[in-house]
């Protein structure tokens, strides 16, 4: 997310000081998602945030992480586009201002060359030296006003290269945030959506096996709901962790959502895929989530996995619904366990 807070620090401590009472009257724990969206809340300059928000506050009903999180995912991650078009009207603005100087550079020099054109036929007709020497000096001058137009233009090129290679790392920087999940920092659904098409195009094309693991906290609800949200994030945390010392540097780990991960592994058969699901739930099953790694002893997690094949006929939709139709299996008979979805 990229949203700018022009506040100075004054401004700000007192927008925090209206903030945090509204999170205390509505049973809010203030973490970063909670306390972002009660900023822009109290700011007012997100009408549709404030209007959502004020529904939900209204209802008299207990507000969940949930339904907060689906109100930054709405109302405020899609800043992200936002600053990516900033970038590009950047580089359209000077990619212009740059065509215009090549221009004027281009006409000096056609103006030029006529000049000399012009000076060369009247050096052939001859004539006394007062005249030659009118065309000299008015030669020395051509070539002194096009000299200063090419270092004109070449300070513009320099200043338009250094102003390229900034947004070139600001564009790298939005980008990038805008791939990746805030809370557990692995990638998110928008960068899953986009590496799994690749994934499955490049399966096609090489005829080697990919495999989807689609899988789910059990009973995170739970968790939530008896030990308060803050140590439900800090057991999306350790699980994300888990889940990324599992995976090899080929593969694809991201949140899919909530308490739902998914992890896309490369030229890895139905087999293997297997075997890293059944490791997944023995590493989180055995896993510490005391006080010390939580905050709180929240006794075991267990997790549920949902695994398929991908078959190059299918849509990566297909795909998807396929993993998601195993994990619902797994939970179904009794969770913390693996099911796999095959075409037959």
């Amino acid at each position: 997310m990229n949203t700018e807070y022009p506040e100075n620090l004054e401004d700000a401590t007192q927008i925090a000081r209206t903030a945090l009472p509204l999170a205390g009257k509505h049973a809010l724990p203030m973490n970063p998602i909670n306390y972002a969206l009660l900023y822009e809340y109290v700011v007012g300059k997100n009408p549709e945030l404030k209007a959502s928000l004020d529904q939900l506050f209204n209802d008299d009903q207990p507000i969940d992480h949930e339904q907060m999180l689906h109100q930054y995912k709405t109302y405020l991650l899609n800043t992200d586009e936002a600053a990516i078009n900033h970038v590009r009207q950047a580089l359209l603005e000077l990619m212009s201002s740059t065509q215009i100087s090549l221009s004027k550079i281009g006409e000096d020099s056609h103006s030029y060359i006529d000049n000399l054109n012009d000076a060369a036929s009247e050096l052939k007709q001859g004539g006394d030296i007062s005249a030659a020497t009118d065309v000299i000096a008015k030669l020395i001058q051509d070539t002194s006003n096009m000299q200063a137009s090419s270092q004109t233009l070449q300070n513009q090129l320099t200043e338009t290269n250094n102003d390229l290679a900034k947004l070139r790392t600001e564009f790298k920087r939005v980008r990038q945030e805008s791939m990746v999940d805030p809370l557990t920092g692995i990638q998110n659904r928008r960068a899953f959506d986009h590496d799994l098409g690749e994934c499955c195009q490049q399966a096609k094309i090489d005829l080697k096996p990919l495999c989807l693991l689609l899988i789910d906290i059990d009973h995170f609800k739970c968790v939530n709901d008896n030990y308060g949200h803050v140590v439900g994030d800090s057991v999306l945390k350790c699980v994300s962790k888990a889940l990324n010392d599992t995976v090899r540097g080929g593969d694809l780990l991201a949140r899919y959502g909530g308490e739902e991960f998914v992890i896309v592994l490369q030229n890895t058969p139905m087999e293997g895929a297997e075997h890293v699901a059944d490791n997944i739930c023995n590493v989180i099953r055995n896993q510490s989530m005391d006080a010390k790694s939580v905050g709180k002893d929240v006794g075991r997690i267990t997790v549920s996995v949902g695994v398929a094949l991908f078959h190059t006929t299918e849509s990566e939709e297909e795909f998807i619904s396929r993993a998601d139709t195993a994990l619902y299996r797994a939970k179904e008979s009794g969770r913390n366990r693996v099911c796999t979805h095959t075409i037959k």
